[in-house]
């Protein structure tokens, strides 16, 4: 199987750490699975270039840029370099440097796509990631708005090639803080045929913070918004975020503007 990986990192000495746990995970993975990694360092000042680890089931390729962009614009940045690509690899994610794979995660992936077709795949994350691959459930909408992220989510090269892009107008960084991750995977979502979720905590990753959700829900309502008449199950999810987005501005953490989508 082979996969390729798109992430960006904000280089400085503590991320670049953070980054290299991720490439050092990959090296303990499944033999029978390749991995190409093309990586984006942003806010690089630095003459000389980093070295770029190759192994037997590893390649990566280095890009460059000495500013700062927003995490949707610097996915994009990647896609657009393996557009004309995207057929030679079997999955594609988006891992954030921050993030880390159990040994067993990408074997256990391969063996599932090697007995059904999957178009989606996404699962949960957590500081203490396990190796437990039996909780598959039903996948529902609610399950995926609520924990597809770049971290959790593995696409079909396929379905990456249909939707190309983020939407630029949403993510960390952007106008629109956050909500980029759910948008793609509501897209992709919407043209998988078959789509799969494992209720365990698969994917390593730094525990969120609950008290500062509240940032992110100007990016995530709005796309909620964008999908809400896609089907019942988002028109209702739209509906109980219009709530929590009420809660938040009675407690003064939002303000009205935060349930309107800015654009580009």
């Amino acid at each position: 199987m082979r996969v390729l990986l798109l992430t960006t990192c904000l280089y400085n000495d503590v991320n670049y750490s953070d980054f290299l746990r991720l490439t050092n995970s990959l090296s303990l993975q499944n033999k029978n699975v390749f991995f190409e990694h093309g990586v984006l360092f942003q806010n690089y000042s630095l003459e000389q270039k980093l070295e770029m680890n190759k192994t037997k089931n590893y390649s990566a390729n280095y890009f460059y840029v000495p500013e700062v962009m927003s995490l949707s614009k610097a996915r994009n940045f990647l896609i657009n370099q393996y557009l004309d690509l995207l057929d030679d690899y079997d999955y594609i994610s988006f891992p954030d440097d921050d993030c880390w794979y159990p040994s067993e995660l990408w074997g256990l992936v391969e063996s599932l796509v090697k007995t059904e077709s999957v178009d989606l795949f996404y699962t949960k994350f957590s500081s203490q990631p396990i190796n437990d691959f039996r909780s598959n459930e039903k996948h529902t909408t609610y399950k995926l708005v609520k924990n597809a992220s770049s971290n959790t989510t593995i696409y079909k090269s396929e379905i990456v090639g249909k939707l190309k892009v983020f939407d630029e107008r949403f993510g960390v960084g952007s106008i629109n803080n956050g909500g980029e991750d759910t948008d793609f995977a509501i897209r992709a979502m919407l043209l998988s045929r078959r789509v799969i979720f494992h209720n365990s905590d698969l994917i390593g990753h730094r525990d969120p913070i609950a008290e500062f959700r509240y940032r992110y829900f100007k990016g995530s309502f709005g796309v909620l918004k964008n999908h809400c008449f896609s089907s019942i199950p988002l028109l209702l999810i739209t509906l109980r975020k219009f709530l929590v987005g009420l809660a938040f501005l009675l407690s003064n953490k939002i303000k009205i503007s935060d349930f309107f989508v800015r654009n580009v």
